[in-house]
């Protein structure tokens, strides 16, 4: 007879994309685009340098703010 009550909403964050930093020659592809990212995460990158002195984004590490990595990604090179 009474009503059922409903689970309660959790409030969905805030997505964003963060886009990486790209390599100056572009006749390469990146190893890393970009990554997604809840509103209390931040991302940072990992760096490969190559042997004619570029750098560029191999990978990278969501970590909560303020906090220590939570997950990482590292591409194939």
């Amino acid at each position: 007879m009474g009503r059922e009550k409903k689970p309660e909403r959790r409030r969905r964050s805030q997505r964003r994309t963060v886009y990486a930093p790209q390599p100056k020659d572009n006749s390469e592809h990146p190893g890393v685009i970009s990554v997604e990212l809840d509103e209390d995460e931040d991302v940072e990158w990992i760096w490969t340098h190559t042997s004619d002195g570029e750098s560029v984004v191999t990978g990278y590490t969501i970590i909560k703010k303020a906090e220590k990595p939570r997950r990482s990604a590292e591409s194939g090179y």
